[in-house]
This record gives structure tokens, sequence and C-alpha cells, in this order.
């Protein structure tokens, strides 16, 4: 494996942008002329940051602890590949992502289904593989025992609860642990969901744990301390002789920022985010008091894969509207839409360039028939930029490629890495015209 990886500019008399050691440039052109846009993966970089994790987990010994993956945040089946050979648990919030783990080799005990709206379907597909199921509601609890006894099944699992913390310092739409979120139960009603358990325990039934989820932009790290303290608890060896799960969910934030600097007039703004050793800290603080028979599973997703990727584009051309600048790209809402979805950050600088260039500020855009299609507001890039120039859109490992659509029938992007010869590997083909068709009956 190379000893540098991910994504990096290397200056000289131009400015490249780097994938582990190639120029990306390089990587352009021996695919020639690429349909665009497109993903490049470093999966070099995704392990590194899965072996950064499992290292830190070691410092919560004696305590035993688990690396869970959340596989909504990419679930490209060669990532999986790399969590199965690293050991790595995962965290499934669908039918689909459930059987696509199973499917490639994982474990049904390390593999967790969580949602507060499972179908029946897939609530019949985890009991029987034996899938760890989340318990969100009581509801929730009433169909999984359901269908534990027309099974005729122990149905494995957790409850989901929610520790009603203070900010997490999240967005509103990724805030899963306040008063009116949707996921979870509250600890002050849980009591319902016990004595249905305790009527069925061992019998349909059992409960392994309870797992909490925090939101995947944190950047502090006392709402960790203070779920944890909340969490343990709830740990009734006597009443539940089966516990053994503390399920810590959510994960860090990444600087999506770290790049702004290298431009003038681009953003200064940068949030404090603590290190994957921090977040560790965080959580051993309050363990003092666990018993030592209780495993920590901590499922992170955001941090594991974000700054894995970058989406290359290609400029279709610029005008000026009004007193703005706009850049028109081939890539769009449809590749990213955490912008237009979260108003999110995401650095978008050229493959190659000349530090003596004049640059500008441009609204870069996407071709999508929404007035929402942005992929970021008043950017510094070259004053030069012609159509059919690359561009790179940073960190988009986590929730760009999952949350991709045909919106505007727009086929969905090719998906490349480098292999240990450097050499270019397709991980997912360009959907065609003719694919978004293949689903339609058509006489």
């Amino acid at each position: 494996m190379s000893t540098k990886h991910g994504f990096y500019y290397k200056e000289g008399h131009e400015e490249r942008l780097f994938i582990d050691s190639t120029p990306v440039k390089q990587v352009i052109d021996r695919l020639s002329s690429p349909p665009t846009p497109f993903i490049l993966y470093s999966l070099n970089q995704f392990q590194h940051n899965v072996n950064t994790y499992q290292h830190a987990l070691n410092d919560l010994a004696p305590i035993r602890a688990r690396l869970s993956y959340s596989m909504k945040a990419n679930y490209n089946p060669h990532l999986l590949s790399i969590l199965k050979s690293s050991k790595v648990m995962l965290t499934t919030v669908s039918g689909g992502e459930m059987q696509l783990a199973l499917s490639n080799g994982f474990e049904p005990s390390k593999i967790i289904f969580n949602g507060n709206g499972k179908t029946d379907e897939s609530i019949q597909m985890a009991i029987e593989s034996g899938v760890l199921l989340n318990v969100d509601s009581l509801f929730d609890l009433e169909v999984i025992l359901k269908y534990a006894r027309q099974l005729n099944k122990i149905a494995n699992v957790l409850i989901r609860v929610n520790p009603i913390l203070g900010d997490s310092n999240v967005h509103a739409y990724n805030t899963t642990a306040s008063k009116t979120s949707k996921f979870g139960t509250s600890i002050d009603d849980l009591e319902s969901i016990y004595k249905l358990i305790e009527d069925n325990h061992d019998k349909w039934i059992r409960l392994f744990g309870f797992h909490c989820h925090l939101g995947s932009t944190i950047s502090n790290t006392q709402v960790i301390v203070e779920c944890v303290e909340k969490m343990i608890k709830l740990f009734d060896m006597k009443r539940f002789h089966h516990l053994r799960f503390l399920n810590i969910g959510g994960g860090l934030n990444i600087d999506y920022k770290r790049y702004a600097n290298r431009t003038a007039n681009e953003p200064e703004e940068h949030i404090s985010i603590p290190t994957i050793e921090d977040y560790v800290q965080a959580i051993k603080q309050p363990l003092q008091s666990i018993p030592n028979s209780i495993e920590i599973i901590v499922e992170p997703g955001r941090s594991l894969v974000a700054n894995t990727c970058v989406i290359i584009t290609r400029v279709l051309g610029q005008k000026q509207t009004g007193p703005i600048r706009q850049l028109i790209v081939d890539a769009s809402m449809t590749e990213c839409i955490r912008p237009a979805l979260y108003q999110a950050y995401h650095h978008i600088d050229t493959v190659i360039s000349s530090p003596q260039e004049e640059r500008i500020a441009y609204d870069i855009v996407g071709p999508v028939c929404e007035s929402g299609d942005f992929l970021g507001r008043e950017r510094c890039l070259p004053k030069i930029l012609q159509r059919g120039d690359f561009l790179a859109i940073f960190d988009t490992g986590a929730y760009c490629s999952s949350m991709s659509s045909n919106y505007n029938m727009r086929p969905r992007p090719a998906e490349y890495t480098l292999d240990e010869h450097e050499q270019i590997k397709v991980l997912k083909k360009r959907e065609t015209n003719e694919d978004l068709l293949r689903t339609y009956c058509i006489d």
C-alpha cells in the first residue's frame, strides 16, 4: 500500500490534485474522455480511517469495543469488503441494506437493523437470519413479537433509546436525540417495553442491550459523555441477564473547510472537531461503573468515509446574472444533494491550477431544473475556466452516492478507484438511459 493516502494538493510549477500517489489528471487522461460526473475513491484512505478508529478503541481496554459502520453513509460493496476483512460490524436501516450485508458474507450477529418504521418483510428477514433488531417503540416491539411467534424463532434485540440531550451541534435535519425526534423511546417511557419483553423473554425475544444515536456531525464530546452517563444506568443485569451491548450511535463531523484557505476570499470559518482519540476518551470517561461483561459499539459513518471520495465534474460554461457570476458544471444535486438539502459545504477546486492564475468568485450550479441545484456559493476559482475544464468536489464519500437520484432522468455516475498497482478499477458502472427505462412496463 502506498505511503500516501487520500486526496491532497502537491505544489510545484503547477498545483496538482493527487489521489494517493497518482495525479488525478493522470487518472482522467487514462480514462480517455470519461463521461462526467464520476466518483473517484481512495480505498487506502478508507482503510486508514478504519484502522485509526480501531486503534483508538483499543484504549477502552479492559472494556471490549467494536466498530460498526453505518451503511447508509455509503453502501458500495467494495467498501463492505474492506470492512468485513477488518472485522467491522454493520448498522443497516432497511431490508435492502440488510440483504446486501448478508449477501456479502457478514455474520448476522455482526449486523444491526435499525429503524423507526420497519416493514413486515424486513422484520421477518432479520428474525430468520438472526440479525440484531433495534426496538424503536412499543408498536415496533409488538410487530417483532408477532413475527417471532409466527416463525417460531427468538428475536435478538436492542432497545433504541432517545436520551433527550441538549444541543449536539448538528443540523436540524440530522438531529436524532432531541425531545421531538422521531427515533427511539424516551428513557422515561421504557417500562411498557420492558414489561412486554419480560413477558416473552427467552421464549420469543432476548434483550441484548441498548442503542442511542447522537447524529453524525458531533463536534462537542461533552454530549457523548452525557449520553453514556445516562445509558449505563439502564443496565439491570438481574432483570435482563442477556444484556451485553451498549451501542453509542452517531459519529464525528469532519472539517469540510480544511482546504478553504488555499484560495483567496474563501470562507475562513472552521469548526473545531475532536479527534477520533478525543471521541473514544469521551466514551471511556463515564464507563468506570459499567459491568465488565458489557461491550461497547460505536457506529460512525461520515467520519469513516466522507474524505475518501471526490466527484469529478466538467465545466459547461459561465455567465453573469446580475451581480453574480455563475459557473455551470455537469454535476448537480442528483450526485451531491447535501448543499441543496442541508446548505452543506463541500470544497470545490480545479484538478490542476497555476498559483499565478487570477481567481474570481462564482456560484457553482448544476444543470438540474431546480433553483436549489447549487454546489457552492461565492467560491474563488480561476477566471479563465472554460467548457471542458475539470473540477473536483471534495469529501463526497458520505451521503452523496447513497442519496443520489435519477431526477431529471439523469443516469447515476460511474465510481472508480486505483488498485494496489495504481491501475484504474471500476467499482460501479455508469447508468445508461436504457437502464432507467428498464423498470417501466411499456407495451
